[in-house]
């Protein structure tokens, strides 16, 4: 058996040989090999969500920042503990793997980071990182890597500056989850050894980790970005040329199908039968390819020598997950439903991309009906994710959508699935329409209540028999749908990218300033007087800092310590915070099992909350401190504009310390950001 020290070189002796592995195969017969296709890929996560860990603002009439991404490597860089899930991530820690044990990353790249082209240089500082690339083919595999090799790596005499890599932990199924917390649990105790952790989606969302491991995802590929290679190696002009820019091509692997056949890749489909005309004419050779696929997506069987060889030639495109799926699919689509159906139903996760494709290759014949029957009848769960699968591909004429639409609210009112598919499902019942009554109240009686907690300087000193009055409080923070019609009705400013997205209509309404919330205040309480859903004698309004409280947790005494919706002590999965790690809002009512004693949804995380009730000048420190009182000119509606108001109840980068019912925030009422919204009360004037 091989020393520490002899694995961590043929680990860098296979590290550099990732530099010669084919990468792009150009029209001409040309193939680039890694070290010299490869362009640096971006994250879902850029400088203002970075900033946004602490409370960002913008001025009033200031237009929103253009987002600026990370790149992967930095999210490396910066990171002891990494996963990463998205297209193009193999291909991402092969030349990471590559360059850190050849050139390293001293010598910074400039790197497109959005849309208008804005760039910024890459760059790594450290010397002697020493990458230990792993692929997982099983949970045995990763049983052995984690038990037998890493540890003895680590206790080597050269581990300083580690970074183990394991790509494809999904194929660890369940079994896997384990070994990766005794891995993160290992690498935690080595000062200078960080951990990559590569894998699907679908497997990686529903990782219950410790908190400080971070997670994201590989953003699809810019236009900019998919232009300048364009540009750079078919010497075409991108402003004219016609490839790689369709939605498919997003994608990494299918951006390089688009650039070998010169394809504009719209759809995913039709950029495959393309591609496979192109490096496989032969019918028979056709079916043969998209056969084997499939038997090696349902596990049958290996590749055999034809397609490695075919790999050779295309630049090894052909062996890509993603375009071994769309194969996979095409063959699929020729088989009675059932087979699709049984293979949904015996894998409904990681089947997900080939069923999807399948069913759009059907449903352009229209000869689907029969498999989106399948898909969503039976019991739960797999009903549910089959109405979440077929949901975007069904024509808007579609007789199933009622169905869908209600399978879909079961999983919302349920709190079924994991949190990433009840955001998903939050997006298809938005754009089916949401039957949820999102303007509901619910009544808070008048009474006494513990207010405060002995976790942070700014949230105590814990005070006993806070009384408030009886009001009635918005069981949703108030959501685009209805805030947008304020904002047609008034012709009030809103910068928020949100406001007419179809999949955002039951989504919290951000961007939005504290003036802007007490301006909505007054427009409904116009509208729900004239209605007569409220008398002449109530007001609609921002609740208190104390009213928001007593709604958020109830008569719950706490133990000093920080409180939530269901008392003390952290819950996995019932709010949308930074553990949750989606990094953006989502549907409100999506964590049932983070509602308020009182019924109110989502008073931890997701946005931010204003509150009518004064902080003070300085964002450190509030200057009307505890115990709150409601006539000591904290609830002054007229202070000047540099004085903070109240926020309550984090938002989705929120970490636990601060995403509960609590904790303080606060911001000048002129701020806004894309993690700020407001509920609303009813109160007699």
């Amino acid at each position: 058996m091989a020393s520490p020290t002899e694995t961590i070189q043929q680990l860098s002796a296979n590290a550099k040989a990732f530099g010669s592995e084919p990468l792009l195969a150009l029209p001409d017969g040309t193939i680039l090999d890694i070290s010299h296709g490869y362009s640096p890929l971006l994250a879902r996560f850029t400088l203002e969500d970075k900033a946004a860990k602490g409370l960002r603002k913008r001025k009033a009439g200031e237009k929103p920042e253009t987002p600026i991404y990370f790149t992967a490597l930095e999210l490396v860089r910066d990171n002891k503990v990494l996963v990463l899930t998205g297209g193009g991530k193999t291909t991402f820690a092969k030349h990471l793997s590559y360059r850190l044990a050849t050139s390293g990353f001293r010598d910074g790249e400039v790197v497109i980071r959005n849309e208008l082209g804005d760039a910024r240089e890459e760059r790594w500082e450290a010397a002697g990182v020493r990458p230990c690339y792993f692929p997982v083919d099983g949970a045995e595999n990763l049983r052995s890597v984690v038990r037998d090799v890493v540890p003895g790596l680590l206790k080597a005499e050269d581990a300083e500056g580690v970074l183990v890599i394991l790509d494809g932990i999904e194929k660890a199924g369940d079994d896997g989850a384990s070994l990766l917390l005794d891995t993160i649990e290992l690498v935690g105790d080595q000062e200078d050894v960080r951990l990559l952790l590569l894998g699907e989606s679908s497997y990686c969302e529903r990782l219950l980790l410790p908190s400080g491991v971070a997670r994201h995802s590989l953003l699809p590929l810019l236009q900019a970005q998919r232009r300048a290679t364009v540009s750079k190696h078919l010497g075409m002009n991108p402003s004219v040329a016609d490839v790689g820019t369709g939605a498919a091509a997003a994608n990494p692997s299918l951006f390089a199908v688009a650039l070998q056949v010169k394809h504009p890749g719209h759809q995913e489909e039709d950029l495959i039968d393309a591609w496979l005309s192109s490096v496989a004419p032969e019918p028979t050779l056709q079916a043969k390819l998209t056969e084997e696929a499939y038997e090696h997506i349902v596990g049958a069987r290996d590749f055999d020598s034809a397609t490695r060889k075919l790999a050779r030639i295309s630049g090894r495109v052909l062996l890509c997950s993603a375009v071994q799926r769309l194969l996979a699919a095409r063959h699929l689509a020729s088989l009675p439903p059932k087979t699709a159906i049984d293979l949904f139903r015996s894998n409904p996760i990681t089947s997900q991309p080939v069923i999807r494709s399948c069913l759009a290759r059907l449903t352009v014949v229209q000869k689907s009906d029969a498999l989106v029957e399948g898909l969503i009848g039976g019991p739960a769960p797999a009903s549910q994710r089959g109405a979440l699968l077929v949901a975007d591909t069904l024509p808007p004429t579609s007789p199933f959508h009622p169905q869908i639409a209600d399978i879909i609210l079961e999983i919302i009112v349920g709190g079924t699935l994991s949190a990433s598919e009840r955001a998903r499902a939050g997006r298809v019942l938005s754009r089916l329409g949401d039957p949820r009554d999102l303007t509901a109240l619910t009544l808070i009686p008048a009474g006494t209540f513990v207010m405060g907690s002995d976790d942070h300087p700014n949230s105590n000193p814990v005070v006993r028999d806070i009384y408030v009055g009886e009001f009635r409080i918005g069981v949703y923070p108030v959501v685009n749908r209805d805030y947008l019609a304020f904002v047609r009705d008034t012709g009030r400013d809103w910068l928020s990218p949100d406001q007419d997205d179809a999949e955002r209509r039951n989504a919290p309404a951000t961007d939005v300033t504290w003036l802007d919330a007490r301006a909505y205040c007054v427009w409904l309480t116009s509208r729900w007087r004239e209605s007569g859903r409220i008398s002449e004698k109530e007001e609609v309004r921002l609740p208190t800092e104390a009213e928001w409280e007593r709604a958020a947790r109830g008569d719950e005494h706490g133990d000093g310590g920080a409180v939530f919706p269901w008392g003390v002590g952290w819950r996995d999965d019932a709010v949308n915070s930074d553990e949750l790690s989606l990094n953006d809002k989502c549907a409100v009512g999506m964590f049932p099992a983070g509602l308020s004693p009182y019924g109110c949804h989502d008073v931890a995380g997701n946005v931010w909350e204003w509150c009518s009730t004064l902080w003070g000048e300085d964002m450190a420190e509030p200057a009307l401190r505890y115990p709150w009182r409601g006539d000591d000119g904290r609830e002054d509606p007229d202070a000047p504009g540099h004085v903070r108001r109240v926020l309550r109840g984090g938002c989705f980068s929120s970490p636990a310390a601060k995403a509960n019912c609590t904790y303080r925030g606060s911001l000048e009422p002129g701020g806004f950001w894309r993690g700020n919204g407001f509920r609303v009360v009813v109160a007699l004037v």
